[in-house]
């Protein structure tokens, strides 16, 4: 590996990758990378406007991961310790910025979830500002932390449409992934 990180890194440069994580996710990591994503964006003079959707869609995408990522690392076994793996992109390609994030998912949640994005997809900014207030009066699904909230938020922050992925892992899991272009 040590023998391709200088190109790994080029290419993420090339692709106007700000940041790259991988790995095991805690509400501490959300932080302190939110905390420097947010500080390279005022050293880049981003407008605020720009800054603030960027930093709440990539908090949003964090917290996807820690919250209904399928894999858990290595000896998260109980819900103190209880650390989930996934992966978070922040780039710029033009004079957008975009976050894509990744994980692991039951593949029996892929169909429910795919439903749910191609609805938000489907929504103006007006049927999105509509929902998201419908759902915060409704009680959350069973296993859900926020009845999907914080798709639809990350929905309302995206000037474009939503795209995502589901790739079919083996007969128990799934990986989702989800771009929002700002």
């Amino acid at each position: 590996m040590i023998e391709h990180l200088y190109a790994f890194y080029r290419d993420l440069k090339q692709d106007g990758i700000i940041f790259c994580f991988s790995g095991p996710t805690s509400q501490s990591v959300v932080e302190g990378i939110g905390e420097a994503l947010r500080h390279k964006m005022e050293l880049e003079e981003t407008s605020m406007t720009v800054s603030h959707r960027v930093f709440s869609i990539f908090v949003e995408q964090m917290q996807n991961v820690v919250n209904y990522s399928a894999e858990k690392a290595p000896g998260a076994d109980d819900e103190l310790r209880d650390l989930r793996n996934g992966m978070v992109v922040v780039g710029k390609r033009d004079e957008s910025f975009y976050v894509i994030s990744g994980n692991y998912i039951a593949r029996d949640d892929a169909a429910r979830l795919a439903a749910t994005l191609d609805r938000l997809r489907g929504m103006d900014r007006e049927e999105l500002k509509a929902f998201y207030k419908e759902q915060r009066r409704r009680e959350p699904e069973v296993g859900s932390k926020g009845a999907g909230l914080g798709l639809i938020e990350t929905a309302r922050k995206a000037s474009q449409p939503l795209s995502y992925q589901v790739a079919e892992v083996d007969d128990r899991y799934s990986f989702l992934s989800i771009n929002a272009v700002i």
